[in-house]
């Protein structure tokens, strides 16, 4: 066999092998997450009309985890849950395990960071990849 032969039939079997360590294996799903509602830089009149949206993933009830969906949380001036972090109940970290994608939120006046993080059945984050933060003041009631 010659060398520039040989060095053909290598290229091959390393294209080969390539393709078949990357077979089979599938992405796992990622979530996008945004507020339609409202903008960010919003001065509202409260309460806080909040509509969640996600790509990527489907929306489910909290309880079970299925791959692929998970439900929305707000975090009231707070940052991102890092991956696979349980997310607190309490009055900064709202839960919406029911599958909503609007709520109202009743802010005394000020302003507010709200950030949206999409996690799974057990309310565990799925990370800053599926978050998103807006800022904005509640003027009045």
């Amino acid at each position: 066999m010659r060398i520039g032969d040989r060095a053909n039939w290598v290229g091959v079997c390393v294209v080969t092998l390539l393709v078949v360590m990357g077979c089979g294996k599938e992405k796992k799903p990622e979530a996008r997450v945004s507020f339609s509602e409202p903008k960010s830089g919003a001065e509202i009149k409260g309460p806080v009309k909040v509509v969640m949206k996600v790509e990527g993933m489907e929306i489910k009830p909290a309880g079970e985890v299925i791959e692929g969906t998970g439900h929305h949380h707000i975090l009231i001036n707070k940052d991102f849950m890092p991956p696979g972090q349980v997310i607190p109940t309490d009055d900064a970290h709202r839960h919406f395990g029911k599958g909503q994608t609007e709520a109202e939120l009743d802010l005394p006046p000020g302003n507010y960071k709200l950030t949206l993080q999409f996690a799974d059945g057990l309310h565990r984050s799925y990370g800053e990849k599926s978050s998103a933060a807006i800022n904005i003041k509640v003027a009045s009631k």
